[in-house]
């Protein structure tokens, strides 16, 4: 498996938008490779429905099939993704499509919403008891920084270490499974910004 794979295939982007397809990629952190099935019983997604999104991964050559056991009758076909990181070309993106540079950047976006939405969905429809094991168990952080590129840099770099601390931790009665998402982007002046104004003397 490749340390680190840039997509620049147009057809790769596209597929790299696709919010199901994402939470796939997603569910290699741990690099154990996987069959269709298994992935499906994972996520809790119908089996035919995301034995596609399988394939169509496969077709653009972010998984690739690493794998074969014969069980019975049965052909099992394992998968990884083709690298520990997978990240998009956004200088091909934006010569594309800007509105394919926006599905990418927010299909990671967009599952997460969808997996906090059937979190909270199954709590609501759970006993008291049930609510009583989640309770203060959900984290929200958001701000602005003033960063170089060298700080945003080691900021990130800083980021992935911390939660590298926690990776290896085995699944056990005492821990929940956590979904997270690191999201840092800079902002583009806005024209009533006071920080962008002009200046303008007013005893001239």
């Amino acid at each position: 498996m490749k340390e680190v794979f840039e997509i620049t295939d147009p057809e790769a982007l596209k597929s790299f938008a696709v919010p199901e397809r994402v939470k796939i990629l997603q569910l290699f952190e741990d690099l154990e490779p996987r069959t269709a099935k298994q992935i499906a019983t994972e996520l809790g997604e119908n089996a035919a429905r995301l034995h596609y999104h399988v394939k169509e991964l496969v077709k653009v050559g972010l998984l690739q099939q690493v794998d074969t056991r014969v069980k019975g009758s049965i052909v099992e076909k394992y998968y990884q993704p083709i690298a520990k990181v997978i990240r998009a070309n956004l200088h091909l993106v934006v010569e594309e499509n800007a509105q394919q540079l926006s599905e990418i950047m927010f299909s990671p976006l967009h599952a997460a919403e969808q997996e906090l939405l059937y979190t909270m969905n199954h709590l609501a429809a759970s006993d008291i008891d049930k609510r009583k094991d989640y309770q203060d168990t959900f984290a929200y952080n958001f701000g602005n920084l003033h960063l170089t590129k060298e700080e945003r840099n080691q900021l990130f770099s800083e980021m992935k270490d911390l939660y590298q601390r926690y990776k290896d931790n085995k699944p056990s009665a005492d821990r929940l499974n956590f979904h997270y998402l690191n999201l840092l982007f800079p902002t583009s002046p806005r024209q009533d910004d006071p920080d962008n104004a002009e200046f303008v003397d007013d005893d001239e």
